[in-house]
């Protein structure tokens, strides 16, 4: 079974990763599987090196952490074409009760955009069921943000299994 997945998404170097910690952090307090997923738009990558996105997850508490390209996955396996994320979070996190998932703009899947300007959030929204919006002005409301995933959360009910 697929994990409900809620994109982080905004402009490069726009404190997306800062938000994912404050996050899993967050929801791990509520007792929930946290996954962290990171789309790395390059080939090729490195992880669990100190300072990267995924240690910075791993390190906040993610029970899983990966990193997902167009020519390789976070168990570091080469492949022929980027998986799916419905399919990757599918055989990857099937025992998280959420993704956080780092990136994956073009997804059609929900979303936090990080954004300051009316046209940024156009950029992101692409259509897609917004959970929140977070400017670097409210980038210390996690408590805020971290409400809006367990309000969605109980609207799609993936909520039996922690506690508020």
């Amino acid at each position: 079974m697929t994990p409900p997945v809620i994109c982080i998404v905004g402009k490069s170097k726009s404190d997306k990763v800062r938000l994912m910690e404050g996050l899993i952090r967050e929801l791990k307090t509520r007792g929930l599987r946290v996954g962290a997923l990171k789309h790395h738009k390059h080939g090729d990558f490195e992880m669990d090196i100190e300072g990267k996105d995924t240690w910075k997850y791993a390190r906040a508490g993610a029970d899983t952490v990966a990193i997902s390209s167009p020519t390789r996955l976070a168990v570091i396996k080469n492949v022929e074409g980027e998986m799916d994320i419905d399919e990757f979070c599918g055989r990857y996190f099937a025992d998280s009760d959420i993704v956080l998932a780092d990136g994956f703009a073009l997804s059609d899947k929900p979303r936090i955009i990080v954004a300051d300007t009316c046209e940024e959030i156009e950029l992101f929204e692409r259509g897609c069921e917004v959970v929140a919006v977070v400017g670097k002005a409210g980038m210390g409301d996690i408590n805020g943000v971290k409400n809006k995933i367990l309000s969605f959360l109980d609207k799609t009910g993936k909520t039996s299994s922690f506690s508020r």
